[in-house]
């Protein structure tokens, strides 16, 4: 309480800070963007039984499926390792995908995608275009590529987790500018 109440002695500059932070937070607002498209996303594919993040996993094994270890699919999908080695977990167990090469000592393994997780991919098509046509409908058309360029998915330099100079960096301006610094 009486951490609080310190802070409190300055209840103008905690107001402003607040108001600055509640109108123009970008981490907010793009969060509560991504809880709102995944949400979209996740109602469609629960009905055939996916969420958005197997899906993704489905789809990155579709298009390259040669054994791939759970690391370089928490990199590709800027994701972390946890993340993936709990769906891949829970994937296999539904023998979407399968182990096909694992480490003498058994803390590496390699994963590719099973004739069922191409089956399950397949059934979710219908879901993930409603979903897409929801969130176009949303984001507007250009929604895509400027993802794509935002995320370094266009060619461009891609984005790393915690990189944050290849999201935007020809868009960033100095501190004191306000003006866009060209490279």
């Amino acid at each position: 309480m009486a951490r609080f109440e310190a802070n409190m002695e300055q209840p103008a500059m905690v107001a402003d800070l607040a108001a600055e932070v509640g109108r123009s937070c970008l981490g907010m607002r793009v969060a509560r963007l991504n809880r709102v498209v995944t949400r979209c996303y996740e109602q469609e594919l629960q009905t055939v039984g996916l969420s958005q993040p197997q899906m993704e996993v489905l789809t990155c094994l579709v298009i390259d499926p040669r054994p791939v270890r759970p690391a370089a699919l928490a990199a590709q999908l800027m994701l972390e390792r946890s993340t993936v080695s709990r769906n891949l977990a829970l994937m296999q167990k539904r023998g979407w995908i399968a182990a096909v090469e694992t480490s003498p000592t058994g803390r590496a393994m390699s994963v590719t995608i099973t004739e069922a997780g191409v089956a399950a991919f397949t059934r979710a098509g219908s879901a993930w275009r409603r979903a897409q046509a929801d969130a176009t409908k949303m984001l507007g058309p250009d929604a895509g590529p400027t993802l794509n360029q935002w995320l370094g998915l266009d060619g461009s330099s891609p984005a790393r987790d915690g990189d944050v100079d290849a999201l935007g960096a020809r868009n960033r301006a100095p501190a004191d500018s306000g003006r866009p610094v060209e490279m």
